[in-house]
Formats: C-alpha cells, structure tokens, sequence
C-alpha cells in the first residue's frame, strides 16, 4: 500500500477537518484507552507491566494497582491488564474497550478525574 506525503501527515487517529484531541491531565481516556502520563505511572506502578484493575459502576469509578499489592487483592475481587507503554516519552496505557462495551460507558476522548493513593500504590479513576 502506498501512502502520498498527506496521508503520512496525519496523526493515524486524526480525522481530516476535525482536531486532534490534546490532553491538559495526566489521566484522560483517548481511542478508548486509559492513558497515564511518565509522572504518575512510575510513581504509582514502577516498572509493572500488570495491573489489577477493577470497575464500580454505581459510583463509574476504574481503580488499579500494581500485581504486588497485597491489599488490593485482598479487598478487590480485581482482574489482570497489561500496562502498555504509549509513547517514547514513557507514558502509559490501559485498554478500556470491552469495558466500554459492557458498562456503555462514554467512549469520547478526553481528561479524566482521578485521585491517588500514593503509599498503597491505587490509582482511583472517574469515568
């Protein structure tokens, strides 16, 4: 397949007449992934590639810690994701697409309220 110079232009998720969406937090949701800024994933989660992850739909809050959290497990009847790296600058991503599907949860880009619990390692989402 054989791009012109335009097609290389563009962003692969830029919509041509449409603007790319550009985050002012460190937490927001973009192409249906949870998207962490450098800062906050090294303090939060180190160099962890697995979180557990678990989603309240009465109050639409997605938390997550890293694997080694005891307390977490204990409390949490969580599941295992991959923390995927986004970028060269070392932020971070979650896939939120089957939870998307299944809670009908708002899939439009965009900045994120969050909250961190930095001694127990919990990154506490609103989506």
């Amino acid at each position: 397949m054989c791009e012109t110079k335009k097609d290389m232009l563009l962003p692969k998720e830029t919509i041509p007449g449409k603007k790319p969406f550009i985050s002012n937090s460190d937490i927001y949701l973009e192409s249906s992934h949870l998207c962490i800024k450098k800062n906050i994933a090294e303090k939060l989660f180190g160099a962890d590639t697995i979180l557990l992850t678990i989603y309240y739909p009465q109050d639409r809050v997605f938390m997550m810690a890293p694997t080694t959290e005891e307390f977490f497990k204990k409390i949490h009847k969580a599941k295992q994701q991959m923390l995927k790296s986004k970028n060269a600058q070392g932020d971070k991503s979650v896939s939120l697409q089957e939870l998307i599907l299944d809670e009908g949860i708002d899939e439009t880009n965009r900045d994120l309220e969050f909250e961190m619990e930095t001694a127990l390692r919990i990154l506490k989402v609103k989506l």
